[in-house]
């Protein structure tokens, strides 16, 4: 994903602004007990809708805009 890519939301177009960032496997995880860390982040973006606000929301649904 890169950021200033439009992609079809709903068949809506929209612009990813910010991604998510994907957490190395190298990187310490904190040690807290009774606390289950995935090593990786969630995948939500930022993006522009066509009113021009911003949200942030699940990757899952976003369809390339070329694609059909």
């Amino acid at each position: 994903m890169i950021p200033g890519t439009t992609y079809l939301l709903r068949g809506e177009p929209v612009v990813a602004i910010v991604a998510w960032r994907q957490q190395r496997k190298t990187e310490r995880m904190p040690r807290v007990p009774h606390l289950d860390l995935k090593p990786t982040t969630p995948r939500n973006v930022m993006v522009q809708l066509p009113d021009g606000t911003c949200v942030v929301r699940p990757f899952r649904g976003l369809r390339r805009a070329g694609a059909q």
